[in-house]
């Protein structure tokens, strides 16, 4: 069987992009930023559609005739709603660290958002919003674009805080890691043998740089395989974190405090992408409280996150993004839950926010005489916007460059960042 890059890097220590890797040594130096340089950005996206309904509640739409009776049985009460002054709408009950960071001024709210003939398949709806293109197949995603637009840097500049890559960061140059786990990061030594994995490393080690000095594939393979032993050791090196923040106890919380201690590293790491599961609520959605522990998570998790990153001087330059493929439907099913519809919230959070944020739009009518054929509120902002402020205000790109991460569209600027 023939061995190319992508399947050493797909097969081996590092998941891949589709994009091919130099063999020149990874760690040589640490490249600035893409765009302005220094920022960092974190994507969160919660899998499986989440309620936005019942996340950012709209009990004072319309008078707030509707929300409470479309959702008899799994609407939020108006009054432990969280609400916000001078708005018709607020935070789920659970959700008082977001609505904390809110009222600092870190959070912006954009209402309403999906895209023209939005899907209400899972695979598909992910890869619209992943790919920044919907209703194209393509090969690549709207931040791989972004990463793409300049050249392969020396060390990686994304990561994925998960086991495999989605395909937003596909298209990137070089390429970007999957790390659910800094510890499994680690050269693959026999278990019953700890200490000979020292000699195992080295004879690889020895074996590589033999066969890199050869030409053509074999030469090019061995090459990869030794800027992967570099990039071990890198990560094998990252200090640990003194986490101030108070993380809750669940594995989402424990990715971002790896977002932490990578940003924190000081190795080149800036943008992050990862996910929370589990919002497919098609039935008992509220049942021993279900929808708002994760929403709970997420909101806690978060501002730990925020406040770690205060405490080493990265909060000012930090921008977070809760995204969902799509959201729930107006109405609820006979299942005390809700199914697959359309519009969602998108929050956007984080100090670069403060003077910017707040509710950047109204939240689209609930009134039966404005709902679609679909009998879902209207979309009032195609996420490329949402996506596509944050990359001219944030990752400082406009103009030609900002075409090529959002080809055959032309973003509105929201204006929730400085």
């Amino acid at each position: 069987m023939k061995l190319d890059r992508r399947d050493f890097l797909r097969c081996g220590l590092m998941t891949g992009t589709a994009a091919a890797l130099s063999s020149s040594a990874l760690l040589r130096t640490l490249r600035a930023a893409p765009g302005v340089g220094g920022v960092n950005l974190v994507l969160i996206e919660l899998f499986g559609g989440n309620d936005g309904y019942n996340t950012i509640v709209p009990f004072g739409v319309d008078g707030g005739a509707y929300y409470s009776l479309y959702r008899s049985a799994i609407a939020v009460p108006e009054n432990q709603v969280l609400k916000i002054a001078g708005q018709p709408i607020g935070f789920h009950p659970q959700m008082g660290a977001m609505k904390a960071l809110y009222d600092q001024g870190r959070v912006a709210i954009v209402q309403g958002v999906s895209y023209p003939d939005s899907s209400f398949s899972h695979e598909v709806a992910q890869r619209d919003w992943h790919s920044g293109t919907p209703g194209v197949l393509g090969q690549s995603g709207w931040l791989g674009r972004y990463l793409g637009l300049y050249p392969a840097p020396a060390f990686p500049y994304a990561a994925e805080l998960d086991s495999q890559l989605p395909l937003i960061t596909a298209g990137a140059s070089g390429f970007v890691p999957a790390i659910p786990y800094l510890d499994d990061f680690a050269f693959p030594i026999d278990p019953f043998h700890f200490e000979d994995g020292a000699n195992r490393k080295s004879a690889y080690l020895a074996l590589a740089n033999a066969a890199k000095l050869q030409p053509g594939r074999l030469g090019s393979i061995a090459g990869v395989g030794t800027d992967l032993l570099q990039l071990i050791d890198a990560f094998q090196a990252v200090p640990a974190f003194n986490h101030v923040g108070a993380y809750p106890d669940h594995w989402f919380a424990d990715s971002l405090k790896l977002c932490a201690r990578l940003m924190n590293s000081g190795l080149g790491l800036q943008i992050f992408h990862c996910g929370l599961g589990g919002f497919d609520t098609h039935a008992d959605q509220n049942l021993d409280g279900y929808h708002g522990g994760l929403l709970e998570v997420l909101s806690q998790s978060i501002a730990a996150l925020h406040s770690d990153l205060a405490s080493v001087n990265l909060a000012s330059t930090t921008v977070f993004v809760v995204f969902s493929e799509f959201g729930r439907t107006l109405y609820q099913n006979g299942s005390f839950g809700c199914d697959h519809g359309t519009v969602n919230p998108v929050l956007v959070i984080g100090d670069p926010i403060l003077g910017h944020g707040g509710v950047v739009n109204p939240h689209p009518s609930l009134d039966p005489g404005n709902l679609t054929d679909a009998n879902e509120a209207a979309t009032s902002i195609d996420f490329r916007d949402v996506f596509g402020t944050i990359v001219k205000r944030h990752l400082g790109e406009s103009g030609a460059n900002l075409a090529a991460v959002f080809p055959n569209h032309t973003v509105t600027d929201l204006g929730f960042l400085g």
